[in-house]
């Protein structure tokens, strides 16, 4: 038998196993903030298999740099580390219309007063609020609905031409804060105008309910503020829908800006 051959394949093996690693990473610091994935609530290991799978289109690739570049064994770890870091900056840029819906949600909950009745998310260990909620699965369904997995999984692939593996240290241009604190405000940007007709006839409820309050002061306005929000919300929120899910449509088109604004973060001319 010969023994050569056998060895050629572990060391083969090996180089495969390590791809993995470093595709997984990067997949795994994406799928961290990308609320598509961290709302979903996916056990660890299928968490894992999904994020392989997604990983696998890149793995000749990674391979193929691997064989040709002599990494220190004892600094993997280091780029294996690098790679959760250019992935969460990844998901960092691509949620930005998922949290719009949310902070959209819990504007408008703290409007009508009704932000005492949040919810437990049992992923993200924080407390939401019910429309919030509401609002992101339903982006979330218009986003894989349209298409835009594959938009951001287009996104994270190329983001390897940008940030390649054999590179310790991800290259960020000088403009990379000021772009991240832009996503940022981006979001209350979006969230405002997501509900922005909503914000209104609350505001007008609430002017109403002052004046009532003035012409009766012995009526419970508190107590009655609280059925009257609720009651224009729910009419308003019905009559406004199909408007709501065009702005959510538009918002989901940001998901083609975000590829220009990750090249912008990574500076592929400071490479």
């Amino acid at each position: 038998m010969a023994v050569e051959p056998l060895f050629a394949s572990v060391k083969e093996l090996q180089f495969y196993l390590l791809a993995g690693a470093f595709a997984l990473a990067r997949m795994t610091g994406f799928m961290l903030l990308m609320p598509l994935f961290s709302r979903v609530p996916l056990p660890g290991l299928l968490r894992n298999g999904v994020a392989l799978a997604l990983a696998v289109p890149v793995f000749p690739m990674i391979v193929s740099k691997l064989t040709n570049t002599d990494i220190v064994t004892t600094m993997i770890a280091v780029y294996i580390l690098k790679e959760v870091v250019v992935g969460v900056t990844l998901g960092l840029a691509m949620g930005i219309p998922f949290w719009a819906a949310e902070a959209a949600g819990d504007i408008l909950d703290l409007q009508r007063g009704s932000s005492m009745g949040t919810l437990i998310d049992p992923m993200m260990t924080h407390e939401t609020s019910a429309t919030g909620t509401l609002l992101t699965v339903i982006m979330v369904t218009i986003y894989l609905a349209a298409g835009g997995l594959q938009l951001s999984l287009t996104s994270l692939y190329d983001s390897y031409g940008l940030w390649p593996i054999d590179q310790l240290l991800p290259v960020f241009s000088k403009d990379a804060a000021g772009i991240f604190l832009g996503l940022l405000n981006r979001i209350l940007v979006m969230a405002l105008t997501l509900v922005f007709p909503l914000i209104i006839s609350m505001l007008l409820s609430d002017i109403v309910l002052a004046f009532l309050a003035r012409a009766s002061p012995h009526l419970n306005v508190f107590a009655l503020s609280l059925v009257v929000k609720t009651a224009v919300f729910s009419l308003v929120f019905v009559l406004y829908s199909s408007f709501l899910l065009f702005y959510m449509n538009q918002d989901l088109g940001f998901l083609r800006e975000a590829a220009r604004q990750i090249e912008a973060i990574g500076c592929r001319t400071c490479q």
